[in-house]
C-alpha cells in the first residue's frame, strides 16, 4: 500500500512524500508522485500515530476494573482521535484491586485486537505523598516497596513500562533505581520533594515528571521545587493540554524554559470521557464533570481528570499556547516514543517503524487512522 500527501510529517517537519507500507511496517519513503499512489490525502496533514501514556478509561471504563469488554472498546475508540498506541493507567487501590486490573490488561493485550495498542501499562500509585495525593485515596497510599513493584511485574508478565512515584518517600532511591534498570520509566509525580531531592531522584534513575504543575510542590524562589526540577532539566514533562488543568500561558512558559523539547502531551482522561456532564464513580471515587469537560472529586475543587482527546489537546497547544504546529505533533508522538525508548519502533514516520499514521484537517480534526498498516478510522469524508 501507498499513501502520499503533499505534507507528512517526517524528521520534524512537512515534506511532500509517498509512504510505502507493508502489513504493519513503513518499508519506504519515497518523493511525492514517484509512484501512483493506493491513497492521495493531497494536503492534508500525515502525521504519526499519537501515544497517549497516561490515560485512565472513557465511557464509564477505568483501568482500575478487571473487565476485558470495557478494555477492548476504549483500545477500538481511541483511533479516532489519533491514538494508536496507549498505556492504560491505573489509579491508587488496594493491592487486590490493582492485581486483578493488571492480569486483565495482560490478558486483554496477548489478544491483539485492532485498534489502539497497548504497549505497557502506567502505574500512577499507589507510591504517591498524601498531601499532593489528588484523586487517589488515602488509606491505599503506600511507602515505594520494591518488592511490590516486583510483584506487579511478575502478575503482568513485566507490561509495566511508566510508574510514577513521589520520589522524597522512596528511601535511598530504591525504587527509582531498580524500576528504571528493569524496563520501566520512573516518573515524579504526586509529590512534595523539594529541589535537591527530585534532582536526586534524576540521578538515580528517575527521567520524566507526571502531568506537570498538578499535584506537585510549585515553584518559589527560595525553594524550586519539584516544578523548579522539572523546568530545570532535559527530562521529560507531561502536561494536560485543556486549558483547565494548565493556564495556556503557563504551558508556553514550558515550552520556552525545555526549548521545546521533552514535553509530553497527555490526556489523564478518566472515566468520565465521552459521558454528558453529570456525577459518577469512577475508580471509586465520586466525581462531578462539568460541562467544560474537567471531573472533579464530588463537592470539591480538587481536579480528578480530564475527558480531554488528543487531537484536541495539539489543537490547544497550537490555538491557546502558541506552541508551533511541528512541536506540539512532537509531543503527542516522537517524545513519549523517546521517554519509553520505543523511538525505533514508534512516534516517526521511517523506516522499518510500525505504520501507525493519522490523516488530519488543519483543524486536527481526524480523517483517518492507520493502526500497523490498518486502516481502523475513517471519517465521513474518507
Amino acid at each position: 500500500m501507498i499513501i502520499q500527501s503533499k505534507r507528512v510529517f517526517i524528521s520534524g517537519q512537512f515534506v511532500p512524500a509517498q509512504i510505502h507500507v507493508d502489513k504493519d511496517k513503513i518499508i519506504k519513503i519515497s518523493p511525492h508522485g514517484a509512484l501512483i499512489p493506493d491513497a492521495d490525502y493531497d494536503s492534508k496533514l500525515i502525521v504519526p500515530g499519537f501515544i497517549d501514556i497516561h490515560t485512565h478509561g472513557m465511557s464509564g471504563y477505568s483501568a482500575d476494573e478487571p473487565s476485558q469488554e470495557g478494555l477492548i472498546n476504549w483500545l477500538k475508540a481511541l483511533p479516532s482521535e489519533g491514538v494508536t498506541a496507549f498505556l492504560p493507567t491505573t489509579t491508587t487501590q488496594s493491592r487486590e484491586t490493582t492485581i486483578e486490573s493488571l492480569k486483565n490488561i495482560s490478558i486483554v493485550r496477548k489478544q491483539r485486537h485492532t485498534g489502539a495498542e497497548i504497549i505497557g501499562v502506567h502505574l500512577e500509585g499507589p507510591f504517591l505523598d498524601n498531601n499532593y495525593r489528588g484523586m487517589h485515596k488515602k488509606e491505599h497510599l503506600r511507602v515505594p516497596s520494591v518488592e511490590e513493584f516486583m510483584e506487579y511485574q511478575k502478575i503482568s508478565d513485566n507490561l509495566i513500562k511508566y510508574i510514577t512515584i513521589a520520589c522524597e518517600h522512596d528511601d535511598d532511591y530504591s525504587l527509582i533505581r531498580y524500576a528504571s534498570r528493569n524496563g520501566a520509566t520512573v516518573s515524579i509525580g504526586h509529590s512534595g520533594a523539594g529541589f535537591e531531592n527530585a534532582i536526586l531522584a534524576l540521578a538515580n534513575g528517575a527521567s520524566s515528571f507526571t502531568h506537570s504543575f498538578n499535584a506537585m510542590r510549585a515553584l518559589h524562589h527560595r525553594e524550586p521545587g519539584v516544578v523548579g526540577a522539572l523546568m530545570n532539566t532535559n527530562a521529560y514533562a507531561e502536561v494536560i493540554a485543556d486549558g483547565y488543568h494548565v493556564h495556556p500561558g503557563v504551558v508556553k512558559i514550558l515550552f520556552n524554559a525545555k526549548g521545546n523539547r521533552n514535553i509530553i502531551l497527555v490526556t489523564d482522561s478518566i472515566g468520565v470521557k465521552g459521558l454528558p456532564e453529570g456525577i459518577y464513580d469512577i475508580s471509586n471515587v465520586k466525581v462531578w464533570l462539568d460541562k467544560h469537560g474537567t471531573a472533579r472529586i464530588f463537592g470539591t475543587d480538587t481536579i480528578a481528570g480530564s475527558s480531554l482527546k488528543m487531537n484536541e489537546g495539539i489543537r490547544f497547544l497550537v490555538g491557546c499556547a502558541s506552541v508551533s504546529v511541528e512541536n506540539a505533533i512532537l509531543a503527542a508522538t516522537l517524545n513519549p516514543a523517546k521517554a519509553l525508548g520505543i523511538e525505533n519502533r514508534k512516534g516517526q514516520i521511517k523506516f522499518g517503524n510500525d505504520a501507525d499514521l493519522v490523516i488530519l484537517n488543519d483543524d486536527f480534526s481526524v480523517i483517518a487512522t492507520y493502526c500497523m498498516g490498518v486502516k481502523v478510522y475513517c471519517n465521513n469524508n474518507c
